[in-house]
């Protein structure tokens, strides 16, 4: 069974990438999450072990995308290189109400709603039915322009959304990374699907539980 298990993840993967890489800006078909019925640590790794099973995407720049789903929750971690600040912007449309949510994890966490085709300013730290875990402080630092704020590179993010929050068995969502480095500095920003539009829902991708 856990062989059979194993097996499915690579072969789901493998179509993912497939329709990632050749994708005119929104998945050609619903994406099934994988189940865990293990808790998730909130620990800033994608680790082996924890996320194995887990639904992967992959991104450029040697990053990725790992998704699973318990009756309770969706658990998203996303990977980058040693260098990498790792920020993740999740869009997801409330199969209720039809809203267009933003949760952002970065050095803060914050969320935001779709207004008349504008971004409505960022509540942050308000956590309602989700958390994650965001991007570290690692001390300060002295530059020629004062001291300054550091944070950790390397880190993963992690995100956890209760299903309470968005209704169904099938979610609309877009998922960006940014802060990544790429071909010698930083400003790299990558989303699934590829060419998705953060305020259009219609390039967006179902992800099925």
């Amino acid at each position: 069974m856990e062989i059979m298990h194993k097996l499915n993840t690579i072969i789901t993967a493998s179509l993912i990438t497939v329709l990632f890489n050749h994708g005119e800006g929104r998945a050609a078909e619903a994406i099934s999450v994988n189940h865990t019925s293990d808790t998730v640590l909130f620990d800033g790794k994608c680790n082996d072990a924890e996320w194995q099973f887990a639904t992967k995407l992959a991104l450029p720049a040697n990053t990725a995308l790992y998704l699973m789903q318990n009756k309770d929750a969706l658990f998203i971690c996303a990977k980058g290189k040693l260098e990498d600040y790792t920020v993740i912007d999740l869009y997801i449309e409330d199969p209720q109400s039809g809203e267009l949510y933003n949760l952002h994890a970065s050095a803060q966490l914050s969320e935001s709603i779709l207004k008349a085709d504008n971004w409505a300013h960022p509540v942050r730290w308000n956590n309602k039915d989700w958390g994650g875990f965001w991007v570290p402080f690692a001390g300060t630092e002295e530059t020629e322009d004062g001291e300054r704020t550091k944070f950790l590179k390397g880190s993963h993010r992690e995100i956890q959304i209760l299903r309470s929050k968005f209704k169904g068995d099938t979610w609309n969502m877009m998922i960006s990374l940014s802060a990544i480095y790429q071909d010698g500095k930083y400003g790299a920003n990558f989303s699934f699907p590829d060419k998705a539009v953060n305020t259009n829902r219609v390039t967006w991708a179902k992800f099925t539980f």
